[in-house]
């Protein structure tokens, strides 16, 4: 059996001060930032890799190293060079896989790779969910060497027809989605756009699910939901993309739909092997009530979702994460406090250009916890596909949840971009970001 406390020689000898742990974070955006700064408050040595040298979180840390997040071996290699103590990344997909297959190999704390693969391939995931005799999509998975014009095929012997989407098995954010609603016309293009995006060099196309998409952040203690707080997302649906940019919590769905989401996430977390760990939740509602899950993955949501879910809930994920990476076994939180209603919203442009700014208008001031701008003024925005294309984050608080949307269905006019449209100027799929 592994022991995954820290050495006696982390610790130090009796009467000597311990030396500080020394803990990898995967990435250093600005997702990652709470976490590294939780991490250096605890007296962590933090070391931090990506290969984006610019990213906000790697000033903070206290050495930084240009590689791949999804370079398991790089990775691997770096870790074990450092001798590090804890391995962990923070509301980021792409670097799960690796987190996983590295802390198996150190023997240190983390999630199986077998159940990170099976929850973050959607192709393996839809395969998982069939096995666990849960409602799913009907769906085919395409590699890239497939002749577009054999595709049709492929779909009609896999009983996927229109509605359906396009998206990489194994990327995040909806980058590379494309929602086919009348015809196949484009399905070429939309073949093009998930593979330039899928690391793996496959693609997914399933039944597009009508109806409403509920999404939030969990926490998994021995298969069990210990906590969950699920709002509804909204989407921003120009160009065929179907990109979130907003949920707003407490969903308005009854509290029994809520339950079987729940009920169907524990069974996923059964079946996977995953028992232990935070869960970004998505899950679509038709109007017949039937309820599918789309994602269970097994990090923090992105876009600062643990960050607004702990102000309105107090549950703190970002302690718990850092715990379960260092091996320190804390007991859950119970929450003693209603929930708040909130929101958090994505500032996006719809069409390339160069911003200008963003106006706040004084109505929804108190409401705002916190507006972080990913560019400056002056700087070129691609146009809104998906999440690498995002310009900034707005968490929000409110009295109610009819107040949340009072403001929350007009929030381009409370929070306002300037933006100087030059479509040339940027390529759309925001690559550059």
């Amino acid at each position: 059996m592994i022991d995954h406390s820290l050495s006696m020689a982390r610790h130090g000898q009796e009467g000597k001060p311990a030396a500080r742990p020394r803990v990898l974070i995967l990435g250093g955006s600005a997702f990652q930032v709470p976490i590294i700064r939780y991490a250096k408050e605890q007296c962590a040595y933090v070391i931090t890799c990506d290969y984006l040298p610019e990213n906000p979180g790697h000033v903070l840390a206290d050495e930084y190293y240009n590689v791949s997040t999804t370079d398991r071996q790089a990775v691997l290699n770096l870790a074990r060079g450092l001798d590090v103590d804890a391995v962990l990344s923070f509301a980021s997909e792409p670097a799960l896989q690796t987190v996983s297959y590295v802390a198996e190999a150190l023997g240190l704390p983390g999630p199986s790779l077998s159940a990170v693969m099976k929850l973050t391939d959607k192709g393996l995931f839809r395969s998982l969910l069939r096995e666990a005799g849960l409602p799913v999509p009907m769906a085919v998975t395409v590699p890239k060497a497939t002749p577009a014009a054999y595709v049709p095929r492929l779909m009609e012997e896999h009983g996927v027809a229109i509605p359906c989407i396009v998206k990489p098995v194994d990327s995040s954010g909806s980058k590379g989605i494309t929602v086919l609603d009348e015809t196949l016309a484009t399905l070429p293009a939309a073949l093009e756009h998930a593979f330039a995006f899928s690391r793996s060099g496959e693609c997914i196309i399933e039944q597009y699910i009508e109806g409403d998409q509920i999404h939030g952040d969990g926490y998994l203690e021995g298969g069990k939901l210990a906590f969950h707080y699920l709002g509804d997302h909204v989407f921003f649906t120009d160009g065929g993309c179907r990109v979130p940019i907003s949920t707003r919590w407490p969903t308005r769905h009854e509290p029994g739909v809520v339950q079987h989401i729940a009920s169907q996430v524990e069974t996923i977390a059964s079946v996977s092997g995953y028992r232990k760990g935070p869960a970004n939740i998505e899950a679509r509602v038709t109007s017949g009530g039937a309820v599918y899950i789309i994602e269970v993955s097994p990090r923090n949501g992105g876009n600062h979702v643990p960050i607004i879910t702990q102000h309105l809930t107090g549950f703190d994920f970002i302690r718990q994460a850092y715990c379960d990476a260092t091996g320190e076994e804390t007991p859950i939180v119970a929450i003693d406090r209603k929930a708040l209603p909130g929101a958090h919203y994505v500032l996006h442009s719809s069409a390339a250009g160069i911003l200008e700014g963003v106006a706040v208008s004084d109505a929804i001031r108190p409401h705002l916890l916190n507006l972080q701008l990913f560019k400056r003024e002056g700087e070129l925005v691609p146009r809104f596909r998906g999440s690498n294309a995002s310009l900034g984050i707005a968490l929000l608080s409110f009295a109610s949840a009819k107040e949340r949307d009072t403001f929350m269905d007009h929030a381009t006019q409370h929070m306002a971009l300037r933006v100087s449209i030059f479509e040339s100027v940027v390529p759309d799929d925001g690559s550059h970001t």
